[in-house]
């Protein structure tokens, strides 16, 4: 059924259908108290899906069942998914419980247990935090290129929340303008369109011949803005 399913979603299948099938096949396995590699399986492969289409509220509820069968030893994606647990924390802003996984990570370790600590995707996730804690942007951008799995899907969440962080400093540090090349390769912008987009997304129309972004009148527009992040909710809402 599961495999079904995702050559369904490859074939271009409706995300409303996809979703109510993997969601009465977690309920079978619920109801049949059916809990080994399979349960996993479905698990991990409804969590990506649900990625994909920024189903945060879906992608939880997987990434709670999910922590509880690696938790038992159950074999699965541990990297991979612990990583995506990272970013949905660093997201949702939830530095508490962030802080409680890593101490659960090195509790693991320390007893054998593999949850993916020392993984491609864990260490990723990592650097991650540890460029937002220390403000690096240079590199927390460069972090988001390389992005593997599907980590990107969950730091486009809050790409626009630290662009808008990063572009701050950016305005504060150069008063006399910046160019948009500079801007769209430093905070890895996919075009100079969209970079525009985000600018007019967040209220900013300084910009002189569309080419150079006019930071010291943009700066006011961008702190106002930034005040509108606020704190995300367990289904990731804002």
């Amino acid at each position: 059924m599961q495999r079904f399913l995702l050559v369904k979603w490859k074939l271009g299948s409706d995300y409303s259908y996809i979703c109510d099938q993997f969601k009465s096949l977690r309920q079978d396995l619920t109801v049949q108290h059916i809990v080994d590699e399979f349960t996993v399986k479905v698990y991990e492969a409804h969590g990506r899906i649900a990625l994909e289409m920024g189903d945060l509220g879906e992608y939880n509820q997987c990434q709670s069942q999910l922590m509880h069968m690696y938790k038992k030893g159950i074999k699965g994606c541990h990297g991979e998914f612990v990583a995506y647990q990272i970013l949905y924390m660093l997201f949702s802003e939830n530095y508490s419980e962030l802080n409680g996984l890593m101490e659960k990570l090195d509790e693991a370790h320390t007893e054998g247990r593999n949850m993916g600590k020392f993984s491609k995707s864990v260490k990723h996730a990592m650097s991650v935090r540890m460029a937002l804690a220390h403000g690096d942007y240079h590199n927390f951008f460069k972090l988001y290129h390389v992005a593997p799995n599907r980590s990107r899907f969950l730091m486009d969440k809050f790409m626009d929340r630290e662009r808008t962080q990063a572009l701050k400093v950016l305005c504060k540090a150069f008063p006399m303008g910046l160019p948009f090349a500079f801007i769209v390769k430093e905070l890895a912008f996919y075009s100079t369109d969209d970079f525009v987009t985000f600018l007019s997304r967040h209220g900013v129309t300084s910009v002189e011949n569309d080419i150079c972004l006019n930071t010291k009148a943009a700066l006011p527009r961008l702190i106002e803005y930034s005040r509108k992040y606020q704190k995300v909710d367990i289904k990731g809402q804002m």
